[in-house]
């Protein structure tokens, strides 16, 4: 599974709903040459409470932005991916 749509939870930025890529995601965008863009902003880890980075895509021509997620058929599920640290770009 590459891109999700709707996994009964909404995740949101700024008010609006994000849309989810996994990394394979990421990769087949890549593969089949979608021009895309990717930033990282802060969020609180709802587990832990501790400040950490989430990744986040645009898809040159859509206006709606995806989140970084695991892939959803794997024991963890569709969880967002969340780093301790701002990875380098």
């Amino acid at each position: 599974m590459k891109e999700i749509f709707n996994v009964g939870e909404t995740i949101l930025l700024d008010g609006a709903p994000l849309a989810l890529v996994t990394p394979d995601g990421v990769k087949a965008w890549i593969e089949d040459g979608v021009q895309h863009s990717f930033r990282y902003d802060q969020v609180r880890d709802p587990l832990s409470g501790e400040m950490k980075y989430r990744c986040l895509y645009e898809k040159y021509g859509s206006d709606m932005p995806f989140v970084l997620v695991g892939n959803p058929d794997s024991e963890e599920g569709a969880h967002v991916i969340l780093f301790d640290q701002k990875p380098d770009a």
